[in-house]
């Protein structure tokens, strides 16, 4: 029998995944700021001021350390860090030093499954059958044969996700128990959804989901032949110079600050979490920083990455919800006000992560804490928008 204390530890790491839907729901509301502050000629910010802002924030929402940057459209980016990367160790955060970036990571996916389209190699009207229906899970997916591609970008499959099942907890809780940390591969995560009844017909509704995510993750392997890593360095990593982001595939990372959950350090003596960071995959699954962030969404919308009439099938895909117009999931970005802004949050235990792309300014903001929790970053996005686009 489980002691009941040792439930509540893991609820403590467990609830902060399921409130991830929640956390990156709100995109960033800083975009009606520019919308009706913006001038050309005001787009100016310096460290001193992010550095001080940041340090307020980061007092108020006591936070070990924040950090943000701020890509301005001709390309410069200021950036600034406070407060510590380690509080045991007093050692200071800095710009560069990894962090997991949670589901930040799934806007990686996106694009290089887009590009994997304009490639001929996948079509966004593939059934997921057409590749994964020889796999002995795929057949009791929700939906499983009117599953295409469009539908696992955007989260409109109408599956559910795992973090909020029981047996998914239960899991977490016997692994953590004998282990000390508790590593899933990609198809025991998506297992604990299999045999569920749909959510939704596909397309017609959405549900967050990283189980879906962990599928597109399989599918896009299953049409390359190739290893995920691999290829999102190759396509998109390697070309656009993003050498410090780089994936969370091992139990063990190095590198990176400890994050805090609850006040508590959650890396352990030997340096592994208590959720083996490996198992987010495709789900996010990569170590990164703001300056990395705000080159990559930036590249994005700028039509580096992909075409721009791939990127603007990014912002328009996905379901409307008519009772909340003004937001929608496109494929693997939050996309707001008539797709004049796009962008993502990230939660992993320890860590908080927001992105945001303002295209009628070419503004890109990103920051980073290694605390988790209900931290509303949105906000923060929104104060540094508030300075940059005022001076």
């Amino acid at each position: 029998m489980i002691a009941a204390g040792a439930v509540s530890r893991i609820e403590t790491l467990v609830n902060p995944l399921r409130d991830l839907f929640n956390a990156t729901m709100h995109m960033t509301s800083w975009l009606v700021v520019a919308l009706i502050a913006w001038c050309p000629a005001a787009l100016a910010i310096d460290e001193d001021v992010l550095a001080t802002l940041l340090e307020d924030a980061r007092a108020e929402m006591k936070m070990p350390g924040l950090r943000a940057a701020v890509r301005l459209a001709d390309g410069r980016i200021v950036r600034a860090s406070v407060g510590l990367a380690d509080k045991e160790a007093e050692i200071p955060l800095n710009d560069s030093v990894g962090m997991p970036g949670g589901s930040t990571g799934k806007t990686f996916v996106a694009a290089l499954a887009m590009l994997l389209v304009q490639d001929g190699t996948l079509s966004l009207d593939d059934p997921a059958s057409k590749w994964l229906g020889d796999t002995s899970w795929f057949n009791r997916l929700p939906n499983a044969k009117e599953i295409r591609v469009r539908h696992l970008l955007s989260h409109t499959s109408g599956i559910s996700d795992y973090p909020s099942t029981m047996s998914f907890r239960l899991a977490m809780i016997g692994r953590v128990l004998r282990h000390g940390s508790a590593r899933f591969e990609p198809e025991e995560l998506i297992g604990f959804v299999l045999g569920k009844k749909p959510l939704f017909p596909p397309g017609e509704g959405f549900r967050y989901t990283d189980a879906g995510y962990l599928v597109l993750g399989r599918l896009i392997e299953a049409a390359t032949g190739r290893n995920y890593y691999d290829l999102l360095a190759e396509r998109i990593l390697e070309p656009h110079e993003l050498h410090e982001v780089r994936p969370a595939d091992t139990s063990v990372l190095t590198n990176i600050t400890p994050g805090y959950t609850g006040g508590a350090r959650n890396l352990k003596k030997d340096g592994r979490m208590k959720f083996d960071p490996s198992s987010e995959w495709t789900g996010g699954g990569l170590i990164t920083n703001p300056t990395m962030l705000v080159q990559f969404y930036a590249a994005l919308a700028e039509g580096r990455i992909v075409r721009p009439e791939s990127f603007a099938e990014m912002l328009d895909g996905g379901w409307r919800n008519p009772k909340a117009p003004d937001l929608h999931y496109g494929f693997g970005i939050f996309v707001r006000h008539s797709n004049n802004s796009f962008g993502h949050g990230g939660l992993w235990p320890g860590y908080r992560t927001h992105v945001g792309h303002h295209l009628p300014t070419g503004t890109t903001i990103a920051v980073q804490t290694n605390r988790d929790g209900r931290l509303d970053m949105e906000a923060l996005v929104n104060r540094i928008a508030a300075i940059v686009l005022t001076r």
